[in-house]
């Protein structure tokens, strides 16, 4: 086991607490991005917060390669510590949330509910074979029941692929580390050219979908970032802060002006792939966020003993967070209604009441099932 993981870190527990409040307070969004808004304000704060938090998921990325680069031991010791504490609770999670709208039948509520809970179906099901059916592709896709899953699929294809990429890592050939960041970043403009120049884009056609940057793509390039900035940088905190924060404003002024211009001449259900285009991952734009919360939350100092136990804390119930808080948000939705609060707070009141929720959840099952929460909760 390497230092990385023998010692805690207390910045990169802060970086998970904010990747992770990043990763629900987008999803408490989606009921104001999914579809058109009869209060123009509210779909207009659904873009304007929901364009804020794009750097969650690169985020957890590069805390991976941070962590995990270069992979110590054999690669089946790796895959076999890594790999079932994600497969599992994604499995057991997935069933969980493929059932929810079958329950909501047997409770006699209306299919109505399904559509507040998962704001992306558009044609909801009660039905139990349809549960079932969704149950049994569990190995080959995730759905709009299970929107936030995707993730998972991606991290199981970084863990097996870790290995492999850690020998190239660990040689520390920084001209080959150059070239392959170049590479990478001019990946990260493919989405957008896709859009200007439509058809067989660099090799891409209806029998390739692997273009001439394909094997340079994707979040590994987030992993190797990770890996290289955990290292650090001997400029001065104030100017590091001070560049992070103008890379993070930079980015989200393109991703905000982006989607809130396709967003209103489509809506999602018109052009899914094209209104998601400037909130896609791997882009210019939320690299450059992400590197900035990066670079900025490396230089925060925590002294204090009550607070880095409450960030090791929260740590340990991340995972846990992840899996569990997409459930609870239709209900904290539901439950805030009546009170007819302004867009924003209403986001900010349901972020803290599902995280308070999943902490909640994950610490209990912590507590009553010690030896098996791994298997639960990651």
């Amino acid at each position: 086991m390497s230092n990385k993981e023998t010692k805690r870190i207390v910045w990169v527990d802060l970086l998970r607490l904010i990747a992770m409040l990043m990763v629900i307070s987008a999803h408490c969004t989606d009921m104001y991005n999914a579809t058109p808004q009869e209060d123009p304000m509210a779909g207009f704060w659904g873009m304007f917060i929901g364009s804020l938090m794009r750097p969650s998921v690169p985020l957890f990325a590069m805390m991976t390669g941070l962590l995990l680069l270069p992979v110590k031991g054999s690669a089946t010791d790796f895959y076999k510590k890594r790999v079932p504490r994600v497969v599992i609770p994604m499995v057991l999670w997935s069933v969980i949330y493929y059932l929810t709208p079958w329950v909501t039948g047997l409770l006699g509520l209306d299919k109505s509910i399904i559509s507040v809970m998962f704001p992306y179906v558009y044609e909801p099901s009660q039905s139990f074979g349809d549960a079932m059916q969704n149950i049994a592709l569990i190995p080959f896709r995730f759905n709009f029941y299970t929107t936030h899953m995707w993730y998972l699929y991606m991290l199981i294809g970084l863990y097996l692929f870790m290995p492999f990429f850690s020998a190239w890592v660990e040689k520390n050939d920084k001209t080959l580390t150059k070239i392959y960041l170049i590479l990478w970043g001019a990946s990260l403009l493919l989405p957008y050219l896709h859009i200007i120049i439509p058809g067989f884009v660099l090799g891409t056609c209806d029998w390739n979908a692997y273009s001439t940057f394909h094997y340079f793509a994707g979040f590994t390039g987030y992993l190797l970032l990770g890996h290289l900035m955990a290292k650090g940088n001997p400029i001065a905190s104030r100017k590091i802060v001070a560049v992070g924060a103008m890379m993070y404003f930079a980015g989200y002024i393109i991703t905000y002006m982006g989607f809130s211009t396709i967003g209103a001449q489509y809506t999602y259900a018109e052009a899914p792939a094209l209104t998601q285009l400037f909130w896609l991952f791997c882009t210019p734009n939320v690299a450059l966020m992400a590197v900035g919360v990066f670079m900025i939350v490396q230089r925060i100092k925590i002294t204090s003993p009550k607070l880095q136990a409450f960030l090791a804390s929260t740590t340990k119930c991340s995972f846990g967070a992840y899996l569990i808080h997409y459930i609870l948000i239709g209900p904290v939705v539901i439950a805030l209604a009546p009170l007819k609060l302004p867009t924003p707070i209403c986001v900010i009141c349901s972020v803290i009441l599902v995280f308070g929720g999943c902490w909640a959840v994950t610490s209990l099952i912590y507590k009553i099932a010690p030896k098996w929460a791994k298997y639960i909760v990651g």
